[in-house]
């Protein structure tokens, strides 16, 4: 050991390290080995890295954790590695890791030291990791942080990385996007470099790969491109960086969507070699050094109960497949003073509104039911997401574009995917030149959006699916780090259109409380209005049709009853999935007002400029597969010659 560097016990109590100016506090637990200990790399200056080895011995042990501390060290100077018996391995605490060349030959991942005083970082001057908006207000995005700007297509000097991600808050924030949910994006485990072996003696098979994104594996051809697997949940993505410093990069990347009033929330896997004590460790860490808003848990073996129920992370937003929310606020028996724990942090993310929505806008028979019961429902005291894409099967325009799914590039023959994908190709299978196909698409697309943007609870979007990105079929692109797995930015016509339409989509629900209930609907008129705060209605007013064969209903919104009071009209969203026109009965206006309409989809141009006055105040005609919003507004003294009639619809009404 050089002479400089000094030893002595560090009596800490969680793995980890702590970096000082001129001292390192390294802790970390071995069980059952012979010997174990630390290696420092010395990487500053040019040519190989130095090695040496400091043994930890009894004096540095309490159980199975080992804490010491080296002063006298220059942290940006080393990197290290642990070892254990035969062989060594990164430090799974580790913050950021780097590539290291030995003076013996060795190319190594390493665990980076450096001292980053917090004022040296960039600072989040509110409230973080907190969950303050309540669940309705939010629109959430899913976004793969590389494949959000990687393609050749997107604009920027930081394509693929952190800052390619702070590059695009603007555009978040004209979207009308409130919180991110990222994939992934932290270094993994168990996927490029395998341990280095210090016994010659030690057989390849033995060997336990660690990770850094150096190189495929040996004999691979696939990447890992979503990320998951058994991370380093301490050390964000090196390639994700665009210069050297991932912990800078990452770090303002999330204050620069806070300032522009964007939650963050990440996506964690943990499988089942994950302790619940590192999961918990993971959580908090996040939270207090990177101010990381929420997190969405995946993996069997997730610790969710006690996450859920950690003081420090009761207002952190924690979403899951499915919550007990039951056992979640029983009273804490050893600390009973501290109350019933809450769980309106809590949020569930399942894919049951996704299958019902898809089959109900490709007109099958006998969703209809569904189709409503999962539109109109207000989770209570918690949040629920709904979304009809994820990062999981196809995009948006896929799902319009292919009845089948089109995974050969990923080398699989075609056992990877989902085999039910509830889609529709509109007519062609694939890209289609044919004007009335790639018509009806985009006003699916549109029924989508607006049909997602119209539900209660928690919509999210998939990031590119508002500028009709396409993944040429595959559903499944988990190792497609190209092209294909990226978001496309080709500013076409048609992508126009609908960047445009989902932006007033989401103005509008965002303007419309009605739309963000915190409370369930009652079906009747409990404030005398006239109205019900909702009701159904088909082909004759107050009378839906729920048959196994209908695909259309009128569904009637009376903004009295809305929980933030903007206005007090009618809002009447007709629904027609049927290939047909159909007829709805309209429920008639207060007096002195008329209904007008103000959104539809079979429209080029879905939000006109003016509201679109309806000749008959009884009865709408609506087009075959699209959306209509109607409202009231007071009836003109007179009526202009140049006001905009909408024209009769004809035929099969």
């Amino acid at each position: 050991m050089p002479q400089s560097l000094t030893t002595s016990p560090a009596h800490t109590v969680l793995p980890g390290t702590i970096v000082n100016k001129d001292s390192v506090v390294f802790s970390a637990v071995f069980r059952d080995c012979t010997s174990c200990g630390i290696i420092l790399y010395r990487i500053s200056g040019s040519g190989p890295a130095k090695k040496t080895v400091i043994p930890f011995t009894d004096k540095y042990r309490y159980g199975s954790l080992y804490s010491i501390r080296i002063e006298h060290i220059d942290p940006g100077a080393y990197a290290y590695r642990y070892y254990r018996d035969n062989f060594t391995f990164v430090d799974p605490y580790a913050r950021e890791l780097v590539a290291v060349k030995t003076e013996e030959g060795e190319d190594l991942t390493a665990c980076r030291l450096f001292y980053a005083p917090e004022d040296s970082l960039p600072a989040y001057s509110g409230a973080f990791g907190r969950k303050k908006a309540d669940w309705a207000d939010e629109i959430l995005y899913c976004v793969h942080v590389k494949g959000f700007t990687a393609s050749r297509t997107a604009s920027g000097r930081h394509r693929g990385t952190f800052l390619g991600l702070s590059d695009k808050v603007p555009y978040l924030s004209k979207l009308g996007i409130t919180a991110v949910e990222l994939l992934p994006v932290y270094e993994l485990r168990p996927e490029i470099l395998g341990m280095a072996v210090m016994d010659p003696a030690v057989k390849k098979e033995e060997e336990h790969p660690t990770s850094f994104p150096l190189r495929k594996p040996e004999g691979s051809e696939k990447t890992n491109y979503w990320n998951f697997g058994e991370g380093c949940y301490f050390a964000p993505k090196r390639s994700y960086a665009s210069s050297g410093e991932p912990q800078r990069e990452f770090r303002e990347m999330v204050a620069k969507l806070h300032k522009a009033g964007i939650r963050v929330y990440l996506q964690l896997f943990f499988p089942d070699t994950v302790t619940i004590q590192t999961q918990l460790e993971c959580a908090r860490f996040y939270v207090t050094h990177y101010h990381i808003d929420g997190f969405h848990l995946k993996g069997n073996d997730a610790a969710l109960k006690t996450l859920c129920s950690d003081p420090m992370l009761s207002d952190t937003a924690i979403f899951y497949y499915s919550f007990p929310y039951e056992d979640l606020e029983k009273q804490d028996s050893e600390n009973p003073a501290a109350g019933r724990p809450q769980v309106q942090h809590l949020c569930e993310y399942t894919d049951n509104y996704e299958g019902i929505v898809r089959r109900f806008v490709k007109s099958d028979n006998g969703v209809l039911q569904d189709f409503v019961r999962v539109f109109t429902d207000v989770p209570k005291g918690h949040g629920k997401v709904h979304y009809v894409t994820n990062y999981e099967g196809f995009t948006l325009n896929d799902l319009v574009s292919y009845n089948w799914k089109h995974n050969e590039a990923n080398g699989e023959e075609g056992r990877d995917g989902n085999d039910t994908n509830l889609s529709w190709n509109c007519g062609a299978e694939g890209k289609s030149q044919r004007k009335d196909v790639r018509t009806l698409r985009l006003r699916q697309m549109k029924n989508f959006i607006a049909l997602n943007l119209l539900s209660q609870g928690t919509p999210l979007l998939l990031a590119g699916d508002e500028r009709m990105n396409s993944q040429d079929g595959n559903n499944n692109p988990y190792c497609q780090d190209n092209e294909t797995g990226w978001v496309t930015w080709k500013d076409t016509a048609d992508a126009g259109r609908l960047y445009k339409f989902t932006t007033a989509m989401i103005a509008f629900r965002k303007a419309h409380s009605v739309f963000r209930r915190r409370t369930p609907f009652r079906f009747s008129d409990y404030r005398v209005t006239g109205y019900p705060d909702l009701s159904f209605h088909g082909k004759d007013a107050w009378k839906p049709d729920f048959s196994s064969y209908s695909h259309t209903v009128g569904i009637l919104y009376d903004e009295h009853y809305a929980e933030e009071k903007e206005g007090d009209n009618l809002l009447y969203v007709a629904v027609n999935m049927h290939w047909h026109n159909q007829l709805l009965g309209i429920p008639a206006p207060p007096q002195g007002r008329e209904w007008v309409k103000i959104m539809d989809t079979f429209e080029e141009q879905s939000f006109p400029e003016e509201p679109w006055t309806l000749t008959d105040q009884r009865s709408i005609g609506v087009r075959g597969r699209s959306v209509c919003i109607l409202t009231t507004r007071p009836i003109p003294v007179r009526i202009l010659a140049t006001a905009t009639v909408h024209p009769a619809e004809d035929a099969d009404l």
